[in-house]
């Protein structure tokens, strides 16, 4: 009975945290709300207070409770009946459900305020290039010095810590070259080189840049972060996530212009790369190797094929299918803060 009552007590308490830690982040992302907003108009985020952006009226206390007064106001002005925008309690939510992924992965230490404001920028730039595709350089800069301060943070602690030990200060060339603030200042060089360089090949495939150059600060951000070896993680991930969501709405865009022979040549790619991956791991059709030297000839020209579909689609410029990778670089920065998927999270 007694070890019944501890268990309730146990997930009360649990409860309790993760609603406390929620709320916290509803109302910073309240907070979010208003950098978003006031970074289009130019306004300060402190001054003026909060008020209606369609009628100007100043809100009062009870319209500014995240979520809350949403549901309440009916999701319009309490003033003018102006429709509010479904941004504003999406942001509070999601900035609630980071918060409380961020605390579980952290728990109560120095690094979990930086996390959160890690977050809190990511959801900013991911907001702004998708309602406008603008990235703010006061966004990104500021997401590159909270890398740089919170990796100099790690580095002054390990130094501190092996001082204090008979180990003495950390001299050896392999710290230097291994230490958390040196493995951010590659990471923010080698997010800028990566990006920078893959940017300019567009304008061989396109001729324009493949992606902007907020872009390439926040990847420079994200280096700063997490590192150089994580930003190669990054970067591959935001990769696969932009084409799982681009990849269906430009197959969608060349059947609708009639480039039946494109799509077809895309569909049949993505099914013989998963046959040829099921039998591969499944069974032992591949075991001969002619068979399987044949069977990734057939793979690579369809692939070849589609290559060149794709490129000359790109190439008309009315036949461009445009999504901002910004988003997709935040995202993935945000799966390795609140995972453990990452070769060097400290």
């Amino acid at each position: 009975m007694d070890n019944n009552v501890d268990y309730k007590t146990l997930y009360f308490i649990i409860f309790l945290i993760i609603f406390f830690v929620f709320m916290i982040g509803t109302i910073i992302g309240s907070f979010l709300n208003v950098v978003i907003l006031r970074a289009f108009s130019g306004e300060s985020i402190v001054l003026p207070p909060s008020k209606c952006p369609k009628c100007g009226n100043k809100l009062k206390w009870w319209h500014n409770i995240p979520i809350i007064s949403y549901l309440l106001l009916r999701g319009k002005c309490y003033f003018c009946k102006e429709k509010i925008s479904i941004q504003y309690p999406i942001i509070e939510f999601i900035t609630g459900v980071l918060f409380v992924l961020v605390f579980f992965k952290f728990g109560v230490q120095i690094s979990t305020i930086f996390a959160f404001i890690i977050a809190s920028l990511l959801v900013v730039i991911s907001v702004t290039d998708i309602k406008e595709r603008v990235v703010f350089d006061a966004h990104t800069y500021s997401l590159i010095a909270v890398g740089l301060i919170y990796n100099g943070y790690l580095t002054g602690q390990e130094v501190f810590e092996q001082i204090n030990t008979i180990v003495g200060f950390p001299s050896s060339m392999m710290w230097f070259v291994t230490n958390p603030l040196t493995s951010s200042l590659v990471g923010l060089l080698l997010g800028v080189i990566i990006m920078e360089t893959v940017a300019r090949i567009g304008y061989l495939v396109a001729g324009d840049r493949a992606f902007g150059e907020g872009d390439t600060y926040i990847a420079a951000g994200l280096g700063a972060v997490f590192g150089w070896v994580n930003i190669l993680i990054i970067l591959l991930l935001s990769l696969i996530i932009q084409f799982a969501f681009t990849f269906p709405l430009f197959v969608v865009k060349q059947f609708k212009l009639g480039k039946y022979k494109t799509v077809a040549s895309l569909i049949l790619f993505i099914i013989m790369s998963g046959c040829y991956a099921y039998l591969d791991f499944k069974t032992n059709v591949f075991e001969t190797l002619w068979i399987q030297l044949a069977a990734f000839a057939v793979l690579l020209i369809v692939a070849v094929y589609a290559c060149i579909s794709t490129l000359k689609g790109i190439k008309e410029k009315n036949n461009l299918t445009y999504l901002p990778f910004g988003p997709a670089l935040a995202i993935a920065g945000i799966i390795l803060l609140i995972t453990n998927f990452s070769w060097t999270l400290y």
